[in-house]
């Protein structure tokens, strides 16, 4: 940033004395004569001052981008689709509550500074994701026109897997691409034998003929020194179908304050009679670490067609950096 350096000038006042006299008549034999005496001027001392100190160079500063938050979208999800720290965008989005977000409002993306090595290392690292499984999409229009479209990654490996992110492509009957999106699992960890679906939508109007298909675009071993997430067990007490949406009733443990544990996701993952997702949400909470039981939650989940018969509730712990 420049400095404005502001110099004063002081004005020195030079006084000086003008003797005026007024002489009385006096007697005719003696005239006296007035003069002026000069009072010697007062000296000029300079003031030093500092020498200014150069003007630094403007720098270029990053400059965020703004994502319009879509469907099922969180700060968690943004942050690991954009390659940052949940406390990176919430540093630079004071106003927003992470608890309740509204589709559609604005969310300001910082800029990831990233090194020439770095960059080299990520284009190696999405150019060959781990060798899991993906299922085809399958898609359902909604009745405002939007185009909710799910697919299922399997974990076929004897490592877990993270940082898994799916492209989801919307073509029309031309084959001409209509809208792109890339969109993370809805759990951070993928255990061998395992299955998580990725959730994509297509806001409105979509084409009436389309075609969806979906790419794995990044999955990534585990650090086992530093795996970031660990599985979480929660108490389900009883899950409520009723038709298209289920409601879940459940409890998250108490942690330890030592745990480090620094957030808890839910995920939940709603099937219909063929063993087909139909349905997911995700949640986040903070840790509980005082009270005699744990902290109970009860929450919905819908389906995008078919009649919910069963649920999955998953949970997994956020561990904190170091």
């Amino acid at each position: 940033m420049m400095k404005l350096l502001r110099i004063s000038w002081i004005p020195v006042l030079l006084l000086s004395a003008c003797s005026i006299f007024s002489g009385e008549q006096a007697a005719p034999q003696s005239l006296l004569t007035p003069y002026v005496t000069q009072t010697p001027a007062e000296e000029i001392v300079p003031t030093e001052t500092d020498a200014p100190a150069a003007t630094p160079e403007p720098t270029l500063t990053s400059t965020p981008f703004v994502h319009v938050l879509g469907s099922d979208e969180t700060i968690s999800s943004l942050a690991l689709t954009y390659g940052l720290e949940v406390n990176e965008i919430l540093a630079i989005n004071p106003e927003i509550t992470p608890n309740a977000l509204s589709v559609g409002i604005e969310i300001l993306i910082p800029y990831s500074n990233t090194t020439a090595e770095d960059a080299k290392e990520n284009v190696s690292v999405i150019s060959a994701p781990l060798a899991l499984a993906l299922s085809q999409p399958d898609c359902t229009q909604t009745a405002e026109g939007g185009l909710w479209c799910l697919a299922q990654v399997s974990n076929p490996l004897a490592q877990s897997a993270t940082g898994i992110t799916v492209t989801f492509t919307l073509k029309d009957d031309a084959g001409e691409t209509v809208s792109e999106q890339t969109v993370p699992s809805l759990l951070n960890l993928l255990a061998p034998n395992e299955s998580l679906p990725v959730a994509a939508y297509f806001t409105p109007e979509t084409p009436s003929d389309y075609s969806v298909s979906a790419v794995l675009k990044t999955a990534l071993p585990v650090d086992e020194t530093d795996p970031g997430y660990a599985p979480l067990e929660i108490k389900v007490n009883s899950i409520d179908t009723a038709g298209q949406s289920a409601h879940v009733s459940a409890v998250i443990p108490l942690q330890a304050a030592d745990s480090g544990i620094s957030n808890i996701w839910v995920a939940l993952i709603a099937y219909d009679e063929g063993g087909q997702v139909v349905g997911v949400r995700r949640l986040e909470f903070t840790p509980v670490t005082e009270g005699e039981e744990g902290q109970a939650i009860k929450v919905y989940v819908y389906s995008n067609g078919h009649d919910i018969q069963q649920v999955d509730v998953r949970a997994e712990a956020i561990l904190s950096e170091g």
